[in-house]
């Protein structure tokens, strides 16, 4: 069996942003629809990393949602087995591990 997840971005007036894990392309859909039915409203979306953006939207509003389906390595997908780092020094003066090892 093939992991994978959909990752979804956002392009706005030229700009894109790659959006969070959880936003989802139908409920993209129905904002935009929604607002430019209605003359202007906003969509509300959440960026990878957290930060909540509020795009004004019109008919004239260039938007354009693309989806990518990235395969997940079945190594890392489940978490059972650790990954390898060569790179890793465990040899650390006060005996803490830096946080931004994985």
């Amino acid at each position: 069996m093939v992991n994978s997840i959909e990752r979804v971005h956002l392009t706005v007036d030229s700009i894109t942003y790659a959006l969070g894990p959880l936003e989802s392309l139908d409920d993209l859909r129905s904002q935009v629809l929604r607002a430019a039915r209605a003359a202007g409203g906003f969509l509300n979306v959440t960026v990878d990393g957290g930060q909540r953006l509020s795009f004004f939207v019109t008919a004239a509003t260039s938007i354009v949602i693309a989806v990518d389906t990235v395969r997940l390595h079945a190594n890392t997908a489940d978490g059972d087995r650790p990954t390898y780092h060569p790179e890793v020094v465990g040899d650390y003066d006060d005996g803490d591990v830096p946080f931004d090892v994985i």
